[in-house]
Protein backbone atom coordinates (compact mmCIF):
# COMPACT_ATOMS: atom_id res chain seq x y z
CA UNK A 1 0.00 0.00 0.00
CA UNK A 2 1.28 3.48 -0.85
CA UNK A 3 1.95 6.17 1.76
CA UNK A 4 1.85 9.96 1.52
CA UNK A 5 5.29 11.50 1.06
CA UNK A 6 4.33 14.51 3.20
CA UNK A 7 2.55 13.05 6.26
CA UNK A 8 3.14 9.29 5.93
CA UNK A 9 -0.56 8.35 6.01
CA UNK A 10 -1.69 5.23 4.15
CA UNK A 11 -3.23 5.96 0.74
CA UNK A 12 -6.15 4.11 -0.82
CA UNK A 13 -5.73 2.76 -4.35
CA UNK A 14 -6.24 5.31 -7.15
CA UNK A 15 -6.72 8.44 -5.03
CA UNK A 16 -5.36 11.78 -6.21
CA UNK A 17 -5.07 13.46 -2.80
CA UNK A 18 -3.96 12.34 0.65
CA UNK A 19 -6.97 11.95 2.93
CA UNK A 20 -5.03 13.30 5.93
CA UNK A 21 -3.17 16.34 4.64
CA UNK A 22 -4.64 16.95 1.16
CA UNK A 23 -1.32 16.68 -0.70
CA UNK A 24 -1.70 15.66 -4.37
CA UNK A 25 -0.39 12.11 -4.90
CA UNK A 26 -0.11 9.60 -7.70
CA UNK A 27 -0.19 10.44 -11.40
CA UNK A 28 -2.25 13.59 -10.79
CA UNK A 29 0.51 15.10 -8.60
CA UNK A 30 2.67 16.12 -11.56
CA UNK A 31 3.46 19.74 -12.40
CA UNK A 32 0.71 19.90 -15.02
CA UNK A 33 -1.94 19.62 -12.28
CA UNK A 34 -2.66 21.77 -9.27
CA UNK A 35 0.70 21.30 -7.57
CA UNK A 36 3.55 23.74 -8.09
CA UNK A 37 3.13 24.24 -11.84
CA UNK A 38 0.36 25.43 -14.10
CA UNK A 39 -3.16 24.33 -13.32
CA UNK A 40 -5.34 22.70 -15.91
CA UNK A 41 -7.17 26.00 -16.32
CA UNK A 42 -3.89 27.84 -16.99
CA UNK A 43 -3.18 25.56 -19.93
CA UNK A 44 -6.14 27.18 -21.72
CA UNK A 45 -5.23 30.43 -23.46
CA UNK A 46 -5.99 33.79 -21.86
CA UNK A 47 -8.27 35.02 -24.64
CA UNK A 48 -10.22 31.77 -24.81
CA UNK A 49 -10.67 31.97 -21.02
CA UNK A 50 -11.75 35.59 -21.26
CA UNK A 51 -14.53 34.77 -23.72
CA UNK A 52 -15.56 31.47 -22.11
CA UNK A 53 -19.25 32.00 -21.36
CA UNK A 54 -19.47 28.76 -19.40
CA UNK A 55 -16.87 30.06 -16.87
CA UNK A 56 -15.09 26.72 -16.75
CA UNK A 57 -11.68 28.39 -17.17
CA UNK A 58 -10.85 31.27 -14.85
CA UNK A 59 -8.69 34.30 -15.71
CA UNK A 60 -8.27 35.47 -12.12
CA UNK A 61 -5.62 32.84 -11.45
CA UNK A 62 -3.72 34.12 -14.49
CA UNK A 63 -4.03 37.80 -13.50
CA UNK A 64 -3.34 37.57 -9.77
CA UNK A 65 0.37 38.45 -10.09
CA UNK A 66 -0.42 41.44 -12.29
CA UNK A 67 -3.06 42.62 -9.81
CA UNK A 68 -0.57 42.34 -6.95
CA UNK A 69 2.05 44.31 -8.89
CA UNK A 70 -0.55 47.01 -9.58
CA UNK A 71 -1.47 47.09 -5.89
CA UNK A 72 2.19 47.59 -4.93
CA UNK A 73 2.53 50.35 -7.52
CA UNK A 74 -0.65 52.00 -6.21
CA UNK A 75 0.65 51.73 -2.64
CA UNK A 76 3.95 53.34 -3.64
CA UNK A 77 2.16 56.18 -5.42
CA UNK A 78 -0.21 56.72 -2.48
CA UNK A 79 2.67 56.75 0.00
CA UNK A 80 4.70 59.10 -2.17
CA UNK A 81 1.72 61.40 -2.69
CA UNK A 82 1.04 61.55 1.04
CA UNK A 83 4.70 62.24 1.74
CA UNK A 84 4.91 65.05 -0.81
CA UNK A 85 1.67 66.61 0.43
CA UNK A 86 2.92 66.57 4.04
CA UNK A 87 6.31 68.05 3.13
CA UNK A 88 4.95 70.79 0.88
CA UNK A 89 2.31 71.83 3.40
CA UNK A 90 4.92 71.72 6.19
CA UNK A 91 7.39 73.94 4.36
CA UNK A 92 4.60 76.42 3.59
CA UNK A 93 4.31 77.01 7.34
CA UNK A 94 8.01 77.26 8.22
CA UNK A 95 11.34 75.54 7.77
CA UNK A 96 11.04 73.81 11.14
CA UNK A 97 7.53 72.58 10.35
CA UNK A 98 8.84 71.40 6.99
CA UNK A 99 11.59 69.35 8.64
CA UNK A 100 9.07 67.88 11.07
CA UNK A 101 6.76 67.04 8.19
CA UNK A 102 9.69 65.45 6.38
CA UNK A 103 10.30 63.03 9.25
CA UNK A 104 6.70 62.40 10.27
CA UNK A 105 5.50 62.36 6.66
CA UNK A 106 8.13 59.76 5.80
CA UNK A 107 7.08 57.53 8.66
CA UNK A 108 3.38 57.87 7.84
CA UNK A 109 4.03 57.35 4.11
CA UNK A 110 5.92 54.14 4.87
CA UNK A 111 3.05 53.04 7.10
CA UNK A 112 0.49 53.83 4.39
CA UNK A 113 2.55 51.83 1.88
CA UNK A 114 2.93 48.86 4.23
CA UNK A 115 -0.75 48.74 5.22
CA UNK A 116 -1.93 49.08 1.62
CA UNK A 117 0.34 46.25 0.43
CA UNK A 118 -0.70 44.11 3.40
CA UNK A 119 -4.40 44.68 2.69
CA UNK A 120 -3.98 43.93 -1.01
CA UNK A 121 -1.96 40.79 -0.31
CA UNK A 122 -4.51 39.38 2.15
CA UNK A 123 -7.41 40.18 -0.16
CA UNK A 124 -5.71 38.60 -3.18
CA UNK A 125 -4.76 35.53 -1.13
CA UNK A 126 -8.40 35.09 -0.11
CA UNK A 127 -9.45 35.37 -3.74
CA UNK A 128 -6.85 32.86 -4.97
CA UNK A 129 -7.74 30.40 -2.19
CA UNK A 130 -11.36 30.47 -3.33
CA UNK A 131 -10.31 29.76 -6.92
CA UNK A 132 -7.93 26.97 -5.86
CA UNK A 133 -10.68 25.40 -3.76
CA UNK A 134 -12.83 25.41 -6.87
CA UNK A 135 -10.07 23.71 -8.87
CA UNK A 136 -9.50 21.09 -6.16
CA UNK A 137 -13.22 20.38 -5.82
CA UNK A 138 -13.47 19.96 -9.59
CA UNK A 139 -10.55 17.49 -9.47
CA UNK A 140 -12.18 15.56 -6.61
CA UNK A 141 -15.45 15.42 -8.58
CA UNK A 142 -13.59 14.14 -11.66
CA UNK A 143 -11.91 11.44 -9.57
CA UNK A 144 -15.26 10.43 -8.10
CA UNK A 145 -16.78 10.06 -11.57
CA UNK A 146 -13.91 7.97 -12.90
CA UNK A 147 -13.75 5.62 -9.91
CA UNK A 148 -17.49 4.93 -9.82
Amino acid sequence: MAVCAKCGAALAEGVGFCGSCGTPVGPSAGPSKMGGGDTMEQSVGFLSSLFDFSFTSFITTKLIKVLYALAILGAALAGLGFFLLAVVSGFKESALAGLGALVIGGIVAALVFFLWVLYARVLLEIIIVIFRMSEHLAEIARQGRTSA
